[in-house]
């Protein structure tokens, strides 16, 4: 697990570093829309799905995301801190694909980790916590309370 989290920090890194820590992909988002369950987005049972291609072009798209969140008053959400937390989702298939060249594993359906992140609202003393699963697939929506500001 240990190993697993290393790499992806280096696939974290590394894509930040080729997409500039931004995403100009406003089709992705372009049918956002708002949701009623106030769980969306805030526990680790129900994260956020933001698969767009492949991993790293999914966490620039997360980081895009969440800088278009606002909060109800229309205060941007600053990122605090970021982690990686166990999916708890996730089960081990029972046959695993390997890359034939490095041999390290290629799917794992929803991924063993979610991202977490911590957020702070400009002029609002509170945080806010969005888990967020880059490695399905899904209806992206705007978690209970927050709006989305469109392009």
């Amino acid at each position: 697990m240990e190993k697993l989290q290393k790499k992806l920090g280096i696939s974290l890194l590394v894509g930040l570093f080729l997409t500039g820590c931004s995403v100009s992909n406003p089709k992705f988002f372009s049918k956002i829309e708002q949701t009623n369950d106030v769980t969306y987005g805030y526990t680790i049972e129900n994260p956020v799905a933001i698969k767009n291609g492949d991993l790293s072009n999914s966490i620039a798209s997360s980081y895009y995301y969440l800088s278009r969140l606002r909060t109800e008053k229309g205060n941007k959400l600053q990122i605090i801190q970021r982690f990686s937390v166990g999916n708890p989702n996730f089960k081990k298939p029972s046959i695993i694909l390997q890359n034939r060249y490095t041999m390290e594993p290629i799917s794992y359906g929803t991924g063993p980790l979610l991202d977490l992140y911590i957020l702070k609202p400009e002029n609002e003393p509170d945080t806010i916590r969005i888990y967020i699963n880059p490695y399905i697939k899904g209806a992206v929506k705007i978690p209970y309370g927050l709006t989305f500001e469109k392009e």
